[in-house]
């Protein structure tokens, strides 16, 4: 309950000092984007991230100071409160040391696709200076570990268990990157079978579904991918890595879908 209730950087304050045991060959630390949502509505799934990070032998640092993305002012046209959040963020994440290499050098792990995707496309639209190599180092968290599994398969050991799991993918995912690699990661883990959905939007597109004139439009959106869920069976595991994508689903249907980093976490022996 603690766990679930406590801001996530508020948990990883308590815990901070301590190091993982194994150190990763390639990376010795990364940088977690847990942004607002996670920070303050969802802090689980930031803390499962870091487990997960940290049974694969990284250190993990939290950005002290950062701001919002700035995904909901771009998306509503608000380009100078975006770029204004960008400056800030790329200056926090250039300068700040960190206990092992500045921060400028090490790889930034998002567990929002939306937010992911403002870093490594958005801020070189808006023409922030230094976007460019933060673009570089920044890195979907499903990505980044199905990455260093590719390379490393024996850092880490999964328990047995027999498992259909669903995934749904954000737009902002597959907007930049072939989403394949999600099932890939999900079948690294022993008895479980993943597939890929052939859905579009989940009809909330950041906090459209929650405007009341947009509410049936966004019914209407999300009726084609409830359709295929629920085509899988009731016993399947649906992940979604998207904070609206997530409580859109559950919102409409029975399922609670899990983010990539509970699903990976709960199967860590």
């Amino acid at each position: 309950w603690w766990f679930k209730k406590r801001p996530v950087a508020a948990v990883y304050d308590r815990r901070s000092n301590s190091k993982p045991a194994v150190i990763n060959r390639r990376y010795r630390e990364v940088i977690l984007w847990d942004d607002t949502f996670i920070r303050y509505n969802e802090p689980y799934i930031g803390i499962a991230a870091v487990k997960v990070l940290e049974t694969l032998g990284l250190h993990v640092s939290l950005v002290r100071g950062r701001k919002c993305c700035g995904r909901p002012a771009f998306s509503q046209g608000n380009l100078d409160l975006a770029a204004k959040f960008a400056h800030h963020n790329v200056s926090q994440l250039s300068t700040n040391a960190s206990p092992a290499r500045t921060n400028s050098q090490l790889p930034i792990v998002f567990l929002e696709p939306s937010c992911y995707s403002m870093f490594a496309e958005d801020y070189r639209e808006l023409k922030i200076p230094g976007a460019e190599s933060i673009a570089q180092r920044s890195f979907l968290f499903e990505k980044f570990v199905d990455d260093l599994l590719e390379r490393e398969p024996e850092r880490v050991r999964f328990r047995q268990h027999k498992d259909s799991v669903a995934i749904h993918a954000h737009c902002h995912a597959k907007s930049i990157l072939n989403p394949a690699f999600m099932a890939r990661l999900v079948e690294k883990l022993p008895g479980r079978k993943a597939k890929i959905l052939d859905t579009g939007c989940c009809g909330m597109a950041g906090a459209f579904g929650m405007m009341a004139a947009k509410r049936e439009l966004s019914l209407q959106v999300a009726a084609p991918m409830l359709e295929k869920i629920r085509a899988e069976g009731n016993d399947v595991t649906v992940v979604a890595s998207g904070t609206s994508c997530r409580h859109q689903i559950s919102e409409l249907s029975e399922l609670r879908p899990k983010h990539m980093a509970e699903l990976l976490a709960e199967a860590l022996r």
